[in-house]
């Protein structure tokens, strides 16, 4: 039974205690009405980062002991003499808004610490989970392997062990490959196809590093998506997709659009790089710089091994790079916001995706303004259940269209060059 919100959004938090953690079919149990509040974070600092692995911290009320994982009355394999409530098993939260009900996180239980508070008078239970990262960074690719002729997840290293074999094939062919060997569910992939070739990859890489490999070829994107989905876009997503060359929403203070409550600018170094010396395995390296950046603001470097199969490659994507990142740049970089202070912004709060373009227009108390068309790196949902308080705040990086209203644009101040 989801738990209300107000009198607008429901929430809906489910763990599957009845399932095996890896299961395709998932039995979730609706613990709403326990919870007292959740912290969900997902997504990356800045363009320049990976993406970090989604997590959720969520405390619910434990005052008849249901969720401590040492009790045998609730949530009790009695078949088997232990407890339901283990590490791994799935965890969704969901949140419904005018008939729309949205996942904003799904991953799996890590930690279940039990609290006694006011000298044992009241007890809570903090769960924490981790989306998919958690499992693609416990493996490597030689240690991939699963039982066959079982419907649902494939089960990791039982009865036989098939070696995982690679070629030479598009980076989003390879992704899948990956996710295969894994067992990982169709269902929960969003994999867009690919643009660049990736050479074989050793089989004692770390999955989820042989995984960001091929982001970092493709110069695409590789996170998990707010519905629990493995997602991979090409380098000409955030370009061709209606999502991101489209701005979805417009926050100001002015009081003529979605209203936001608090806004960070910065102006500095911390996401410029002017020099790149990228080399694939098997190359020859790769150099682009910035020479006036370089004067300007000293040496910014970056260096990479990729796995690309031909030199042209890796330049033109550190010249893609540096087109975006050899001039710092004044940056909105962050957005806090009150859904709660207009109804408008819920189907925002829930449904807004790593990677989709919002506008930001801004007043300054002496009159002037400016505006900026953003992506959104991160987002982070904290909320209250019992003062009903819910904070939605973004990590954003400049568009590559975005242009300040200072009366005049400046390259490398208010533009930036296309992408093409």
């Amino acid at each position: 039974m989801s738990a209300t919100f107000d009198s607008n959004v429901s929430i809906t938090v489910e763990v599957a205690f009845d399932s095996e953690p890896f299961a395709t079919s998932q039995s979730f149990s609706d613990i709403s009405q326990y919870v007292r509040y959740f912290d969900i974070s997902r997504g990356r600092s800045n363009e320049m980062g990976e993406f970090r692995a989604g997590t959720i911290s969520f405390s619910v009320s434990n005052q008849d002991n249901r969720f401590n994982p040492s009790q045998t009355t609730y949530f009790y394999d009695t078949a088997n003499g232990r407890s339901k409530i283990q590490p791994l098993k799935q965890v969704k939260v969901s949140a419904t808004y005018d008939g729309t009900t949205y996942v904003i996180f799904r991953g799996f239980l890590d930690s279940v610490p039990v609290k006694f508070l006011a000298e044992g008078a009241d007890s809570i239970v903090t769960f924490t989970a981790i989306d998919a990262f958690r499992l693609f960074q416990n493996q490597t690719l030689q240690s991939v392997g699963w039982r066959l002729g079982r419907a649902g997840f494939s089960e990791l290293g039982q009865t036989t062990k098939l070696g995982y074999v690679d070629t030479q094939e598009l980076s989003s062919s390879r992704v899948s490959r990956i996710l295969d060997s894994i067992g990982f569910p169709s269902a929960l992939r969003d994999i867009n196809t690919g643009t660049k070739q990736v050479i074989q990859q050793p089989i004692t890489t770390n999955v989820l590093s042989a995984l960001r490999e091929c982001e970092v070829a493709e110069n695409g994107q590789f996170f998990i998506s707010r519905e629990g989905k493995a997602t991979f876009r090409n380098r000409a997503y955030k370009f061709t997709n209606t999502l991101s060359n489209t701005s979805q929403a417009t926050f100001s203070n002015s009081g003529s659009d979605l209203p936001f409550v608090d806004v960070g600018l910065s102006f500095d170094d911390n996401e410029a790089i002017n020099s790149y010396s990228w080399t694939r395995s098997g190359g020859t390296t790769q150099y682009i710089a910035d020479s006036d950046s370089i004067q300007r603001f000293t040496a910014l470097g970056s260096s990479v091994t990729t796995i690309n199969i031909n030199d042209s490659d890796v330049t033109g994507i550190i010249q893609q790079k540096l087109s975006e990142t050899a001039i710092p740049i004044i940056r909105l970089d962050s957005l806090q916001i009150n859904p709660r202070q207009n109804t408008s912004i819920w189907q925002h709060a829930l449904g807004r995706e790593l990677g989709d373009r919002i506008t930001v227009n801004i007043t300054n108390t002496d009159g002037s303004t400016f505006s900026d068309e953003l992506f959104i790196e991160s987002v982070r949902h904290s909320v209250n259940a019992s003062s009903q308080t819910w904070s939605w705040t973004l990590t954003l990086s400049p568009a590559s269209s975005a242009s300040w209203v200072l009366g005049q644009a400046l390259l490398g101040v208010g533009t930036r060059f296309a992408y093409g």
